[in-house]
């Protein structure tokens, strides 16, 4: 039992310069301001980006990844803005890429919500080095909004899979 034992252990530990790792950061500094706009009668809207950084190196790293974005709708006291929309996501190298990230299954614009949706993707095989991801992000101000400061919280989140 003993002989049986010792080999099997050896089949699953994996040296740590093999081991994929994952960690993603927001780069970009909280809070974000988006410029004002002069109320015109017009529908009118404005655009900001939120870069998050995205790592996924080491060994066998075919899983993939995924940037998820949540938000509140944007409020001024009991007045509201539609909801947020990220109307596009791209992708740079930082450091050490070695397979370009290539998204699956996203139809921009995608309107956020209170649940984290997916924004941005590597599909299996792909995206493996450091990656900045930059999202734009846009708010829309209908004619006939009331004057005031909106604000909205955005979660941004990322994980192995890219679905």
């Amino acid at each position: 039992m003993r002989r049986l034992l010792a080999p099997l252990l050896a089949l699953i530990l994996v040296p740590a310069g093999l081991a994929a790792s994952f960690s993603d950061t927001v780069e970009t500094s909280s809070p974000v301001t988006v410029a004002s706009v002069t109320l015109t009668g017009d529908d009118q809207t404005k655009t900001f980006s939120i870069i998050t950084q995205v790592a996924y190196t080491g060994g066998n790293n075919s899983a993939g990844w995924k940037v998820e974005a949540a938000a509140t709708t944007p409020t001024s006291g009991t007045h509201t803005l539609p909801a947020l929309e990220v109307t596009a996501g791209s992708f740079a190298c930082a450091t050490s890429c070695t397979t370009n990230p290539t998204p699956t299954g996203i139809t921009y614009p995608v309107t956020l919500s209170t649940t984290a949706t997916k924004i941005y993707n590597a599909n299996t095989n792909t995206g493996k080095g450091t990656f900045n991801v930059t999202s734009t992000f846009q708010v829309a101000y209908p004619a006939n909004i009331v004057t005031g400061t909106y604000s909205s919280t955005v979660t941004i989140t990322a994980a192995t899979g890219p679905t």
